[in-house]
Order: structure tokens, then sequence, then C-alpha cells
């Protein structure tokens, strides 16, 4: 090899020394990339799935039957174990899990709690904290009277909404919460403008309705069937997308005309930063359950369920343009950290 002049020996130097650091950078972020990648049998321990509410509620349900039907089905090898950490409308397992950042075998339950917890009670705990894996299932609210209402139709409601302002009474869980989300809308689409009275659990709601004390609710499908099938209720409409499946007859109120929609998402979180790969992984998995007939049957239809599977950035952009909507009816509503708690749905 020629020599190097001296005048030029220096910045040979440096420039050696300056190429041993980056080859050692090189080398630390490839080591760095293959610790956090998966194995290619992941996941190859138990994996937990947080539910932030309490058994028997509709995550719990969502939860169990989730973990179920993915290991019957063999979409997943490894157990899952379910852990209800229940409290702080949602914010206990929320904190949780978010705490549990980079770790790829931990998983939760979310509804759109997340997003009125946030704006309505002031929580700490934001969706932005989580990794967004999966959407799943959209709960559809319904518009219900009693069976010997006057009201035999959504406009005939409307029209004595204007009619007699705040003399008509909508019973709903909590001020805040999904059925107060659902009459906003309604009154600012349509312009009437009925008298919400809240109610600590839909059970009360029902007992209202049925009992001659409010006029009209809103309810989740699957808690009022049975007073629908005995003739109890009547459904005037539905706040959803489409029309339900077992309630073919039931317009939705996009059909008459009102852009008034609400459903509670019911899909998977991961804690922050969860590896690419192990997020994928999910994402997959929940969409070949999604797509099951198992799933569709004994899920969806059963439940009375809109069925509604998006992958991880779809979700984000869903959670960010229903956060906005949630925003501009609190804002309507007058409600915020300071005004009066939603009932959170489990």
């Amino acid at each position: 090899m020629a020599a190097i002049p001296v005048f030029l020996r220096g910045w040979f130097s440096r420039l050696l020394v300056l190429t041993v650091i980056c080859m050692g950078f090189t080398a630390w972020g490839g080591t760095a990339t293959a610790v956090r990648a998966i194995d290619d049998d992941y996941p190859d321990k138990r994996v937990e799935m947080v539910v932030p509410y309490s058994p028997g509620g509709g995550s719990d349900i969502f939860a169990r039957t989730i973990t179920s039907m993915l290991e019957k089905q063999g979409i997943v090898d490894a157990s899952i174990n379910i852990v209800n950490r229940e409290g702080g409308s949602g914010t206990i397992g929320g904190a949780y899990v978010r705490g549990k950042e980079g770790n790829n075998y931990v998983l939760m339950t979310v509804t759109s709690g997340i997003l009125t917890n946030q704006l309505v009670l002031g929580t700490d705990v934001t969706y932005d904290d989580f990794t967004p894996i999966a959407r799943l299932a959209l709960d559809q609210l319904l518009i219900v009277v009693p069976d010997d209402s006057p009201y035999k139709g959504i406009e005939d409601l409307i029209e004595a909404g204007k009619a007699k302002p705040d003399e008509v009474t909508w019973g709903g869980t909590g001020l805040g919460g999904e059925d107060s989300l659902l009459l906003a809308q309604l009154e600012q689409e349509s312009g009437a403008n009925l008298n919400y009275v809240s109610f600590e659990s839909g059970g009360e709601v029902q007992a209202a309705l049925l009992g001659g004390h409010v006029d009209v609710a809103s309810a989740n499908p699957n808690e009022i069937l049975g007073q629908l099938e005995a003739g109890g209720m009547r459904a005037l409409a539905v706040a959803g997308e489409e029309r339900l499946e077992a309630l073919p007859d039931v317009p939705t109120l996009k059909e008459k005309g009102i852009e008034a929609v609400y459903e509670q998402l019911r899909g998977v979180f991961g804690p922050p930063n969860m590896d690419p790969e192990a997020v994928q992984f999910w994402a997959d998995a929940f969409k070949q359950l999604s797509e099951s007939e198992q799933w569709q049957e004994e899920y969806i239809s059963e439940n009375m369920l809109r069925s509604g599977y998006l992958p991880p950035e779809e979700f984000r952009t869903f959670l960010d343009e229903e956060y906005k909507k949630v925003e501009s009816s609190i804002k309507e509503m007058g409600l915020g950290p300071e005004g009066s708690p939603a009932t959170p749905a489990s």
C-alpha cells in the first residue's frame, strides 16, 4: 500500500475513526432490530387479554368470544388469558396496558368509551396511548317506545319534539354517554327538542319506559330483544348505517332523511410501541376470525351487531374521525371534565 502523505495523515485518522463509529451504530441498530423482531413461532407463550370492565358485561362477553373462537378455529395456537381490570370508567385497565409498552403479549378490548371518557371525564388515558390492532364490530342503537305509544314512526316523534320542545322525554344511561350523544345528533339534524332523562343502567331505562315515566328511549338491540319479541316495545328506527338483520322492517334514521348515526365500536388495542410484526399477526388473525361463519352466526347475528372489521391503519383513521364527531357533540351539550359524568359503555 502506498504511503499516505504527512499532510493527509490527520484527516485519514479522523475518517477511519468516524467509519468505525458508524459501523458500530449500524451493528447496534441491526442487533436492536433483531432483538425486537418477533420469532417465527410467535406467540410462543400465554397472551394476556385485558378487559377494562367487570365480568359479565359487553366487553367481557366480547373478549371471551374472541379468545374461544381463535383457539377453537386454530387461528392462534397460544392460550389467551382474560384478565378483568375494572374501575375508573375503564381507566384502571387502560393505564395497566399503557404501562406494558413494547409488550407483544398483552391485548385489550376497547369500546367507544375510550373517546367519551377522555372528553367528558377528562381522563388521562386516551386512545392515542395505544396501538390500534383491529375494529371488529359495531353495536348499533335502537330508538324504542312502548307498544301503546302514539308515536308510530320516527317522523311522529320528530314532529312532537318540534311542536312541544322539552316535553317529550328520552331515557338513556348517563349524560355524555352514547344515548345522549345520539339524541344530540338527532336534535341537531332534525330540529326537534327533546328532554333527556339520565339513568344509571339500561335496566332502569327499560323499567322507566315500560312504566310510562319516559316517552322514548335508546338501547342496544340485544338488551331489549326480549321486550320487542314480547310486544312490550316497538322500535322506531335504528341509528346505524344499515338495517338490522333481525329487525328488517325497522328503518335507519338515514333512510328517513336524518343524518344521525351512533354505533359503539368493539375492537382490540395493544400497548404502545408493539412490534409491527406482532400488530400485523393479530390484525390478520382477527380478520380471519371476522370472516368465519361461526363469528358471523354466533356473535354478530345473535347479538344483533354489525360486522365491521378494520385493520390497524384504517382503525386509527376511524378513531380520529370519531373523536372529532364526539368532541363536537360534547361541546354542543356543554359538557366536559367539569360537567356531568358519562356512564361508560361496557
